[in-house]
């Protein structure tokens, strides 16, 4: 996901200044939006491992905030909090739709993500009248073919007698596929409990996925802007898109 972002404000450096693995597409080409598509092939083996020439550092794992889950009234209630979220998988995007305005400094994404692996801890009460069970542990779990739009625009800022892009904060939308969720040692290891818990919170997903979303959505969000933002207040306006 986080290719396209990057790659758009390397497009138009001047040639001598632009390394091999960066495909130039030209502002005026009619196929300008098919031209970035084939330059993010190119590039994405580069994402996913960082580029510290462009201070852009490896996009795997993303790493999460908190997320904490609270539900049900006071005598049946359930509250979690998951920590240390790492997830896996978002560098093998597929784009979907592309559609670009450069006199604009607009692009509008449409992406699929086969597939997201994470992994963190977790701690977990529930309260069912007068009886408590509590756990923590680990928690891992994948996403299956999440689809995303994200939104990009940016304005010019004047330095000087220069002009730099600068980015407003990214817009991402997620719009979540299949799922599965796996805690380890719920209520000490009990192995009647645990699985069952198990079964009950895949069964009931959409719970769990209406919390972490939002976490994601604003990670990969932050994430973007600030990047693109370091990339861009290095060059200048005519430099970035002659």
């Amino acid at each position: 996901m986080l290719t396209p972002i990057f790659l758009l404000l390397a497009l138009h450096f001047a040639a001598s200044d632009i390394p091999p693995y960066i495909k130039v597409c030209q502002r005026k080409d009619p196929n300008v939006d098919k031209c970035i598509i084939n330059s993010v092939e190119e590039l994405r083996p580069k994402m996913k491992e960082g580029i510290p020439e462009l201070e852009v550092p490896s996009i795997e794992p993303l790493s999460l905030g908190q997320i904490a889950l609270a539900r049900g009234p006071q005598g049946a209630k359930l509250t979690a909090v998951v920590n240390d979220v790492k997830v896996r998988g978002p560098s093998n995007f597929i784009i979907q739709e592309l559609k670009s305005d450069l006199d604009k400094n607009r692009f509008d994404f449409k992406l699929l993500l086969p597939k997201l692996d994470f992994a963190g801890k977790y701690k977990m009460d529930i309260q069912v009248l007068l009886l408590r069970l509590q756990g923590r542990g680990n928690i891992t779990g994948s996403f299956k073919d999440y689809a995303c739009n994200v939104t990009m625009r940016g304005h010019k800022d004047k330095r000087g007698d220069n002009e730099y892009l600068t980015f407003e904060p990214m817009k991402v939308k997620l719009r979540v596929g299949e799922s599965s969720i796996y805690l380890t040692n719920l209520f000490d290891g009990d192995p009647v409990l645990g699985p069952a818990t198990n079964r009950v919170i895949n069964e009931n997903s959409q719970v769990f996925l209406s919390e972490i979303s939002p976490v994601l959505e604003r990670s990969l969000a932050d994430l973007f802007t600030e990047m693109a933002n370091k990339i861009t207040s290095k060059f200048t306006y005519q430099e970035l898109f002659p």
